[in-house]
């Protein structure tokens, strides 16, 4: 008889791409960015990290990304954002600032 084998496979999804709708070339320059900066921080929260955002076309933008595997990714996801976010103050007199850690 043949011995039957068992199989731990583990298959983990590591990447992926994503559309945001209404984030298209027809919207201006600061709704834009307010709106990439919410997308970017949602995207963070459900574990995601942005790995090129495609230019914006009628239909929206396509962002791929990875899946963030550790608390150090986390962590660096987070200091891309805020550059960004500084940015986007200074340009259209905004006051997006990021929030580290657990709520007090």
């Amino acid at each position: 008889m043949a011995e039957k084998v068992k199989d731990n496979t583990k298959i983990q999804l590591v990447s992926g791409q994503i559309v945001f709708e209404k984030m298209t070339n027809k919207i201006d320059s600061k709704e834009y960015a307010e709106r990439k900066a919410w997308a970017w921080l949602g995207m963070v929260n459900d574990g995601k990290k942005p790995t090129r955002w495609l230019k914006p076309n009628c239909k929206g933008t396509k962002v791929n990304f990875d899946f963030i595997q550790s608390q150090e990714e986390y962590e660096k996801v987070l200091d891309q954002i805020e550059p960004f976010l500084k940015k986007i103050n200074r340009a259209y007199g905004l006051d997006y600032n990021l929030r580290r850690g657990a709520k007090q």
